[in-house]
């Protein structure tokens, strides 16, 4: 069976990537006076957010490490005992 060829192509240097709409990020706070009134894109309202507590949004990151670290010492421990056995 034949090979397919690929040729790679290299990346244009003189377009650079770019990402989102293209337009530059705005500091927090500061709105331009041409869209004080204006609705975000997509029709959805502005979102006040507050403080948020880690400790709540992320409580089952401590479970899953846990569980994750008790995987890893019986394989550990697996390894260990077939190294062993093989030995």
């Amino acid at each position: 069976m034949a090979k397919k060829k690929t040729t790679r192509r290299s990346p244009q240097t003189s377009t650079p990537r770019m990402y989102g709409d293209g337009k530059p990020s705005q500091a927090a706070g500061t709105v331009p006076a041409s869209s004080a009134g204006a609705r975000p894109a997509g029709g959805a309202a502005a979102v006040a957010r507050g403080p948020v507590d880690l400790a709540k949004e992320y409580g089952y990151v401590t479970g899953d490490l846990k569980r994750l670290g008790i995987t890893a010492a019986v394989l550990f421990g697996g390894l260990i005992a077939l190294w062993v056995i093989i030995r």
